[in-house]
C-alpha cells in the first residue's frame, strides 16, 4: 500500500526526533505508524519526496479502443449520434462484447477533441 502524502508529512515531521537519538518506535508512537514505516521514510537513505504509484495507464487495452475508428466515422457522419445507438451497433454489427460505459467515454472523447480540432483551426 502507498502511503498518503499527508501521512508521510506527518512521518517526516518527526526526523529532528530521530536526530536527537530516538528509536524507530519511539518515533512510530509519536507518529501513529508501525516502526518499520518510520524506519522507510526518516533513514539516512529515504526519498525526499512522497511516495507514489507506478502509473497503471496503457497497461491493459480497453475493450473498445479496435472500434474507437468506427465510431470516429460514425460521428463524422452524424455528429448528434447517440451513444446508446453507437452502442447497440457496435454489439449488433462488430460483436461488441463491451459494456455501454465504454462507449460512452469513447463518444465523449470524439466529440471533445471534435470540437477543439473546429474551433482551433
Amino acid at each position: 500500500m502507498i502511503l498518503p502524502v499527508e501521512a508521510w508529512m506527518d512521518i517526516r515531521r518527526f526526523a529532528p526526533l530521530r536526530a536527537a537519538g530516538a528509536t524507530w518506535k519511539e518515533i512510530a508512537a509519536q507518529a501513529g505508524c508501525d516502526w518499520r514505516t518510520a524506519r522507510k521514510y526518516l533513514s539516512a537513505g529515504a526519498p525526499a519526496s512522497p511516495p507514489r504509484a507506478r502509473s497503471r495507464a496503457g497497461t491493459v487495452p480497453r475493450l473498445v479502443d479496435p472500434f474507437t475508428d468506427v465510431i470516429d466515422a460514425w460521428l463524422a457522419g452524424d455528429p448528434r449520434l447517440r451513444a446508446s445507438v453507437i452502442h447497440e451497433r457496435l454489439v449488433a454489427e462488430y460483436g461488441f462484447t463491451g459494456h455501454y460505459c465504454c462507449a460512452t467515454f469513447v463518444v465523449s472523447m470524439s466529440v471533445t477533441s471534435a470540437m477543439f480540432t473546429v474551433r482551433h483551426e
